[in-house]
């Protein structure tokens, strides 16, 4: 199994994100794909000794996640966790997304801060958009989907084989959702804590949320079309 972490300009939090996988998941694999960063992320990754990828701009979350998960089948890795580089994901909710996974019950899990009473706060305004986005899927998908914009996720085989070609570029979190339904694999919501972020800033602007919403719309033409390239794979 692989841990993978998209990274950029995230060099403050990064050390403690590493340190804490190593501690709770020592069997995990770790790899660090950096965005095209310029505060010295790839080069903190290459110092704590883990395997890294570096861009050299900045092509997105999606793009890295792409990437890493392409790397992780040439490394063998059929189960994929993805951890934010921002400090706000916790290491001991890893086994919970794992699980799962583990048992059968899912092709991909995903680690929500609303699916359940949850200490985490979000400003306002961006709890708005986010409802907004998990109103636009949970329609969409016709199932409830309770954080749309969640960056804590785990891959099992199925969602590993086609994501390492057709893993959503941009900002991916709400069309992830939406391609791994139409390619009919199992998502299963985990209830998970989060903390705030110890370093960077939110990419979740009403810009992007805007673009976002705009690209679900779109895949609903597109991911039918995925799945069957998918299919033929």
């Amino acid at each position: 199994m692989l841990a993978l972490i998209p990274a950029h300009n995230e060099r403050a939090s990064l050390r403690g994100v590493i340190e804490e996988l190593r501690r709770v998941e020592p069997a995990l694999e770790i790899l660090v794909v950096d965005d095209g960063s310029d505060d010295g992320t790839a080069e903190l990754a290459a110092e704590l000794g883990v395997r890294w990828l570096r861009f050299p701009v900045c092509l997105g979350v999606g793009s890295a996640m792409r990437a890493g998960i392409r790397w992780a089948r040439q490394l063998g890795h059929d189960v994929v966790v993805r951890v934010d580089a921002d400090g706000q994901h916790l290491g001991e909710h890893v086994a919970d997304l794992l699980a799962p996974i583990a048992d059968g019950r899912a092709d991909a899990t995903l680690g929500s801060r609303y699916s359940a009473p949850s200490r985490y706060r979000t400003p306002p305004g961006r709890r708005a958009v986010q409802r907004l986005m998990a109103a636009c899927l949970s329609t969409l998908l016709r199932q409830p989907v309770t954080d749309p914009t969640s960056g804590f996720w785990a891959f099992g085989p199925a969602a590993v084989r086609l994501l390492a070609e057709h893993h959503p570029t941009g900002y991916a979190e709400p069309e992830l959702r939406l391609l791994l339904h139409r390619n009919n694999l199992r998502v299963l919501e985990v209830p998970v804590e989060m903390r705030d972020r110890t370093g960077g800033r939110s990419t979740l602007t009403l810009p992007r949320a805007t673009v976002a919403i705009a690209r679900m719309l779109l895949a609903m033409v597109v991911s039918p079309l995925r799945a069957e390239e998918a299919a033929g794979d």
